[in-house]
């Protein structure tokens, strides 16, 4: 069995590990007109996924009252929780997971859902007993604040040099550039390979299977 080209693994979980994208979309603009607000365009939201919800909100909703962006808070966490059981993993993640577990390499989740968001996704998939380190917003700053990331490498005692994560947004690849470790982007998430390759990840693929292929060579 050939060694692993890293030893840590750090997955974001939405738009890389699960089809949430929609989901997540679905609920800002539900809670947007709940509360009487415009909704951003899809293409906005979709620009700003990764974030935790308070910075995401944030920054759709530069201008709204501190009340009236809890009420659209409040009224996403209502409809995401409504639907999260509908998210489905990606073709070839499960398989992908599991082989690279099976070739020793520690596998973590670093995301910007709620704690209990991942505690429910990981149970929802079976996929809770595959990593060693899981950090969310909730213990965390959001992305691209390189704090998930050292928290993960300090929780593993992995070097930075041998561990590497993988995402669909430029917050992932912002993120680990900030922690000083190596990227690898998804396209088929949130966001188009032409913005992911400007942040010049160490490779950029189109499947699951392919970035398990490359960590595997």
């Amino acid at each position: 069995m050939k060694s692993p080209r890293f030893d840590l693994v750090i997955l974001d979980w939405d738009g890389t590990v699960a089809d949430s994208t929609g989901i997540i979309v679905d609920a800002v603009i539900s809670a947007a007109e709940s509360a009487g607000v415009i909704a951003p365009p899809r293409e906005l939201i979709l620009k700003t996924l990764g974030l935790g919800l308070n910075q995401l909100l944030l920054k759709l909703f530069p201008h709204l009252s501190s009340s009236l962006l809890e009420k659209v808070a409040e009224g996403y966490r209502s409809h995401y929780h409504a639907n999260e059981g509908n998210s489905y993993l990606f073709d070839g993640v499960k398989e992908g997971i599991e082989r690279l577990y099976q070739h020793k390499c520690k596998l973590a989740v670093a995301t910007g859902k709620s704690r209990k968001g991942l505690k429910f996704a990981l149970q929802d998939t079976d996929l809770n007993r595959y990593f060693l380190s899981t950090k969310t917003v909730d213990e965390c700053f959001s992305k691209p604040h390189p704090h998930m990331v050292e928290a993960i490498l300090e929780e593993t005692q992995i070097p930075a040099d041998r561990a590497v994560i993988v995402g669909d947004t430029h917050y992932d690849l912002e993120m680990g550039k900030n922690a000083h470790i190596q990227t690898i982007a998804v396209t088929y998430g949130a966001q188009p390979k032409d913005v992911l390759i400007s942040f010049e990840p160490l490779a950029c693929f189109d499947s699951f299977k392919e970035v398990v292929d490359f960590l595997l060579p």
